[in-house]
């Protein structure tokens, strides 16, 4: 069953405006008039959460959910807008979460665009995590409707294809969210309702399960939403700055998720529901605001850190190196088949050789290289068979390790997926 969270049973058909809002969406005049020179915001740094928006009405909505806002500058990242959750009150709670918020332009890769901004507000702002806040265009309407917020329990890449006379090849990627995101987000409905003024006009349904599309184009065309839909059947979304912020948040190993309102269906009707982009924006920072209110989740999340820090941080004596390393707990049990997904994702160099590690001959490792044409495909597929393979002995104890092994050197990724 699909995992929708809503707020009532009503339901809504056709198009028309939506329901109001019993929440304030500041305008921009309400936002700071005057620039806080970047020194003197230290006490927002390091954030816990960036939030990424394109619109304007994506952008007021986050801000809408904070208080003591405060507007920098800084070189390389342009404005960005500081505060704390309006949920929280930050003078008797001292741990309340710091958030910043940034406006990209639209896509993934041009200038400004969510891959660029996210790579360079990351080392600077140093959050736990990077959300990206808007809305998007649903893929079928009895999935996602007008005003349902959407979350990326996966994110594909659907642009990147190899045509042949047969048909397409896919070559997009296929991505859930890091550890931390994929367990959070299966409650992320829970509790929550939406702001509305009469909760009867419209039932309001988190999708915690939603698959996002992600790539370059505006999709208002019914045949290519067709097409979308004949390629990728398990699609829920679409929408255009996720696979920038995944591609940036995965370089810098920091967690990261797209939660987006539903303002239309990517089939030519998309003038015609203009005015639910501002509803589907809050409905959107509504979730996002309602997830990351409770501290005490979070407390033990890590902020970014630089990873040259790190290292300079890490070069201790011999005896400083052996006690870290008996603190290291490795996980019971056995990774899941999602887990040994995002790993193959990270080993995409060195998984013939951690195939050896895991009892693979050279004959079998040479059927995975031709069988699959992607280095995340040879690697996820080899992992998979050790698994079947192995079954119960299949443990993180044997993959942590395989991928410690002198031949290997993946130890910061054998922490990460198996240890606690």
């Amino acid at each position: 069953m699909a995992n929708r969270d809503s707020t009532t049973h009503a339901d809504v058909e056709g198009i028309g405006e939506p329901p109001k809002r019993k929440f304030r969406v500041l305008k921009k005049k309400n936002l700071p008039a005057k620039t806080t020179p970047w020194k003197d915001i230290q006490e927002f740094l390091p954030v816990d959460f960036l939030l990424l928006t394109v619109k304007d009405c994506e952008h007021l909505s986050c801000l809408s959910f904070l208080k003591s806002i405060v507007r920098s500058y800084e070189i390389t990242l342009g404005f960005v807008y500081f505060g704390y959750s309006r949920n929280k009150d930050s003078s008797k709670e001292p741990n309340s979460p710091k958030f910043a918020v940034i406006q990209c332009s639209m896509g993934a890769t041009g200038p400004g665009g969510s891959l660029v901004v996210v790579q360079s507000a990351v080392p600077v702002l140093r959050p736990k995590a990077v959300i990206c806040v808007g809305y998007c265009g649903s893929l079928c309407k009895t999935k996602a409707k007008l005003g349902d917020v959407v979350i990326s329990s996966k994110l594909i890449t659907y642009a990147y294809t190899k045509k042949r006379k047969c048909g397409i090849e896919e070559r997009g990627s296929v991505v859930p969210p890091n550890k931390y995101m994929a367990g959070l987000i299966k409650g992320a409905g829970a509790g929550w309702k939406a702001p509305l003024k009469n909760e009867k006009d419209l039932e309001v349904a988190v999708r915690s399960d939603g698959v996002f599309l992600s790539g370059p184009e505006v999709i208002d065309d019914p045949k290519s939403q067709k097409e979308l839909k004949m390629r990728f059947p398990q699609g829920t979304a679409i929408e255009m700055e996720g696979e920038g912020l995944y591609t940036a948040a995965h370089k810098h190993g920091i967690e990261w998720l797209v939660i987006k309102g539903v303002s239309d269906f990517a089939d030519g009707s998309k003038s015609s529901t203009d005015s639910w982009r501002p509803f589907a924006s809050v409905m959107a920072a509504s979730v996002v605001f309602h997830m990351l209110n409770d501290t005490y989740v979070f407390e033990d999340w890590a902020h970014y850190e630089d990873p040259s820090k790190r290292k300079r941080r890490s070069s201790t004596t011999d005896d400083d190196t052996r006690a870290k390393v008996t603190r290291v707990t490795v996980k019971a049990g056995g990774p899941s088949d999602e887990e040994l997904e995002e790993l193959s994702l990270e080993i995409p160099v060195k998984w013939k050789k951690l195939g050896g590690r895991l009892g693979f001959k050279n004959a079998e490792i040479t059927a995975f290289h031709i069988n699959n044409e992607e280095l995340g495909e040879k690697a996820y597929s080899m992992l998979l068979a050790w698994k079947r393979k192995e079954a119960s002995d299949a443990t993180y104890r044997v993959l942590y390790d395989a991928l410690c092994h002198k031949l290997v050197q993946c130890k910061s990724l054998a922490q990460r997926f198996c240890c606690e």
